[in-house]
């Protein structure tokens, strides 16, 4: 699904993890107060999240729904949802999630329950979510995909993030380990994209990010915008200001790569020599 003519190149510039921490949050409100920032998507269940909702209210941010299962406390009831957490009720982490789910360990009304109270809390607090993605792509995962989409149909949300990301340009440089990543998630994104599309939910055309993240710089960018595909693309970011106390991506000085490049003027000049419109997840609707 697409709001705009093929012709036409359109960019949603989308920050992940609003809420996670004050820095974090901090750097996007940033990014869209003096730059060119035109998204986020709010990480609902940190003790930055009311805030980060409040603010993204208040300043006019396009915001969506980040949807965790990875990381942190979930937001129901431990006995709820105990197939989703360690002893000590966290969740299991990416890795064990993703074993657990391919050893059919989890009980999927589990998921279904933590996913429901996360997209009841945005609604309750914020209203509808422009879209939905989540922390570490897990909303594409073959066991959790059918029950969202269950779940926005009973919610009317119209919108998910697709992360599929096609082969590099010449000149864009990856690890071997990364171009495997990106490829292996890019399968799993083609495979969710038919599902969620045979079910009336939209994306956006095209999706940029998986490569940026770990390599951000103004060079970068431009091979992006350089060779912008037609329709609407998504670039998936992770702005933030810097937090050398905080947890290894959060102290990467990537976060303020990411943010500085979003700051800088010559890039929106850029972008308008190239014909390419910023718009947001709120203008699909």
């Amino acid at each position: 699904m697409s709001l705009y003519h093929q012709s036409m190149r359109r960019l949603i510039l989308n920050a992940d993890d609003l809420g996670i921490n004050e820095q974090r949050s901090h750097g996007i409100f940033m990014c869209k107060e003096q730059g060119i920032l035109t998204s986020a998507s709010l990480i609902p269940n940190y003790p930055g999240s009311e805030k980060g909702g409040r603010v993204a209210r208040e300043r006019d941010l396009s915001t969506g729904l980040h949807l965790n299962l990875t990381t942190g406390s979930p937001m129901s009831r431990h006995v709820d949802i105990e197939t989703l957490i360690t002893i000590d009720g966290y969740f299991l982490g990416r890795d064990t999630l993703e074993r657990v789910l391919r050893e059919k360990q989890v009980d999927i009304v589990h998921i279904e329950r933590e996913l429901r109270t996360q997209i009841e809390w945005f609604l309750d607090s914020w209203g509808q979510p422009t879209h939905i993605d989540s922390h570490h792509h897990i909303h594409i995962h073959p066991v959790i995909a059918p029950i969202l989409i269950t779940l926005l149909d009973r919610y009317a949300i119209p919108f998910v993030r697709i992360p599929s990301e096609p082969p590099l340009p010449f000149g864009y440089q990856v690890s071997p380990a990364q171009s495997l990543f990106i490829k292996n998630l890019s399968d799993r994104a083609d495979t969710a994209r038919k599902m969620f599309k045979a079910n009336g939910i939209g994306s956006t055309d095209n999706f940029r990010g998986l490569a940026f993240a770990g390599n951000a710089s103004k060079r970068n960018f431009r091979h992006i915008i350089g060779r912008l595909p037609e329709g609407t693309t998504e670039l998936m970011m992770h702005p933030g200001s810097p937090n050398p106390q905080g947890e290894p991506f959060d102290a990467d000085p990537q976060r303020q790569t990411e943010m500085n490049v979003l700051l800088d003027t010559e890039v929106l000049k850029e972008l308008a020599e190239r014909e390419i419109k910023l718009c947001s997840w709120g203008d699909l609707f």
